[in-house]
C-alpha cells in the first residue's frame, strides 16, 4: 500500500503496525499468589503478596487475623459462588470477564459479592461491587498479561502456532460464604 504526499506529489510506502506482541509464550508470574485477610470487627480486607515469613502477625481491631482459606470447585456451594473466567480479544489487548455462579450470585444487601480479584502474571486487579450490580467484572489485560491468545473453540494441538493463555486465578468474596477461588 502506498500513500501519496499531496504537497510534493511523491509516493511512499504506508506505515504498517503489527497487531502481534513480542511475547507469544506464557510469561512467568512476577509475584506469588496473594494471601487475603478479613477483619470480622470492622470488615476491612488486607491482601499480602510475596510474604517472606511463615506466620505473619497481622492485627486489626485488637485481634490477630488469620489468612483466609478459599473455597474451591468441590465445595458444596460452588455452583453459586465459583468465579468463572472468559478471555476475549486480539493479540495485544485482551479482556478477562469474571462471572460468579452458574446461575447469577445474589446481589442483595443481605447476600452479595463485595469484590472480585484477578491474579495475573504482572500482578492483580480488584473490582468492587455494590448490591444490585451484576455478579461479574471485566478486566483489561495488557503487556505480559495479554500474551498471544487464541480464542478458537477447538485447539489444533501441535499444529497451532499460538500458546493459549492460561494461568490466571479469580477470587471473589461473598459476605455470607467467604472467599472463593478458581484457576484458569
Amino acid at each position: 500500500m502506498l500513500n501519496k504526499n499531496s504537497a510534493s506529489g511523491s509516493t511512499r510506502p504506508a506505515l504498517r503496525t503489527s497487531t502481534r506482541i513480542k511475547n507469544s509464550t506464557k510469561p512467568s508470574f512476577l509475584q506469588s499468589e496473594p494471601t487475603f485477610y478479613h477483619c470480622p470487627g470492622c470488615g476491612q480486607f488486607l491482601v499480602t503478596i510475596n510474604t517472606s515469613f511463615d506466620s505473619p502477625h497481622i492485627q486489626c481491631c485488637g485481634a490477630t487475623l488469620s489468612a483466609l482459606i478459599a473455597h474451591s470447585a468441590s465445595d458444596e456451594l460452588a455452583e453459586q459462588h465459583l468465579p468463572m473466567m472468559t478471555i476475549s480479544g486480539g493479540f495485544e489487548a485482551n479482556t478477562l470477564r469474571v462471572n460468579v455462579g452458574d446461575s447469577p450470585h445474589p446481589m442483595t444487601p443481605e447476600h452479595q459479592l463485595a469484590w472480585i480479584y484477578v491474579y495475573t502474571f504482572e500482578g492483580g486487579q480488584f473490582k468492587f461491587l455494590r448490591p444490585g450490580d451484576e455478579p461479574e467484572a471485566t478486566f483489561a489485560l495488557a503487556g505480559n498479561d495479554a500474551y498471544v491468545y487464541c480464542d478458537r473453540p477447538v485447539c489444533k494441538g501441535n499444529k497451532c502456532k499460538f500458546n493459549c493463555k492460561r494461568g490466571f486465578t479469580a477470587y471473589s468474596w461473598c459476605n455470607q460464604h467467604g472467599l472463593w477461588r478458581h484457576a484458569f
